[in-house]
Parts: structure tokens; C-alpha cells; sequence
């Protein structure tokens, strides 16, 4: 397989249900609360500025957008899951179609806002991924942005979550997408 750079990056279709999903290439996505950094870590991967729009209002993403990353997979911009809240007996719709009967569906990358740590709803959700057997990782955004208290508390977040693999990113930290990507590369490919 050639190698995966990032870089050329196309948009392709938005599904608004079940039937609209791609199964042709192996699909990743990222999830998390509102405001979490999605748009903001996207470009970053693809290291354009406006490749995903960003929003000052939270909740704007209500279909699951694919965009096909080198011809080798798709990268699926999906609805979060809130501000606060993860219920498992009211997850319905289109995200549980996504997630629960997806086979193109590689691993999910489950987003932490670095500065706001894990919430009860996070955790609720990496149990709903691992009941479902769902690969994942956690990935947390801004860490740009911290002071050393906040980068103190973060350390003890990453040691609370393992062995669950995570990754750090922040925009003004280019070098920390590259551990990422390579991970992506690997789920894409069955490694």
C-alpha cells in the first residue's frame, strides 16, 4: 500500500442515515463533547486551515461527513455526544446505525479537551465503545494551551485511563499530529 501523507484530502458525500454510510474503504472517526477541538484537530491532521469549518456555536455537525484521506480511507466527521451527557438506553439514531453496525468502522478517537479533563460522560461513553468492542483511543486536544498546574492534572488523567492508548495534540504543536496519524495509518490497515 503507498504511503499515507495527509495531504490529499477530498470531501465526499454527508450521510444522513444507515443507508448513506460508506463501507467501501476503512473508516476512523473522532467523538466527543461539544466544543471539544474536532474541527481544530482535523485540519490540523490534514495541516490545512479550513478544511473542517470550525463553529463558535457547538453541536453544528448533524451528518456523518466522509472525507477520503490519500484513496486509502475515509475520515468521518460525526455528531458529539453533548456538553455533559452520555445515556446509553437514549443513544439512538444515527449514531448508534454508525457505531454499533459499521463494518467499515476502524477505531474511534474519543476527544478530551486537555484544559477540562474527563467528565463523567467520557467515561461513560469509552464503556459504551468497549461493550460494543469497538477500538479506541483517547485524544487529548489543546494541550497548547495548558499551564503546568493544568499540565500536572493532565498526566493524571493519562495515568488513570491506561492501558487505553491516548495521544496529545495542541495547533501550535505540529510535531504531536505525526503520532496520530501513524496510528490512524495502522487501524486503517488492520495492524
Amino acid at each position: 500500500m503507498s504511503k499515507v501523507s495527509f495531504q490529499n484530502v477530498e470531501f465526499i458525500k454527508s450521510a444522513v442515515d444507515k443507508k448513506g454510510f460508506l463501507l467501501d474503504k476503512p473508516v476512523v472517526t473522532f467523538i466527543g463533547r461539544s466544543n471539544v477541538g474536532k474541527s481544530t484537530l482535523c485540519n490540523g491532521l490534514v495541516r490545512r486551515k479550513n478544511f473542517m469549518k470550525t463553529s463558535k456555536t457547538a453541536g453544528q455537525t448533524r451528518m456523518v461527513n466522509y472525507a477520503l484521506i490519500d484513496n486509502a480511507f475515509y475520515l468521518a466527521d460525526v455528531p458529539g455526544y453533548g456538553f455533559a451527557t452520555f445515556q446509553r438506553d437514549t443513544f439512538e439514531g444515527l449514531m448508534k446505525d454508525f457505531l454499533e453496525d459499521n463494518k467499515a468502522l476502524k477505531k474511534v478517537y474519543l476527544l478530551i479537551d486537555s484544559r477540562r479533563l474527563l467528565l463523567p460522560a467520557d467515561a461513560d461513553f469509552a464503556d459504551y465503545l468497549e461493550e460494543m468492542k469497538i477500538p479506541y483511543a483517547y485524544v487529548f486536544t489543546k494541550v497548547d494551551k495548558l499551564n503546568s498546574s493544568e499540565k500536572h492534572y493532565l498526566k493524571l488523567q493519562e495515568e488513570k485511563i491506561a492501558p487505553v492508548p491516548f495521544f496529545e495534540v495542541g495547533i501550535k504543536k505540529e510535531n504531536l499530529y505525526q503520532a496520530l496519524r501513524d496510528d490512524i495509518v495502522k487501524a486503517t490497515r488492520g495492524e
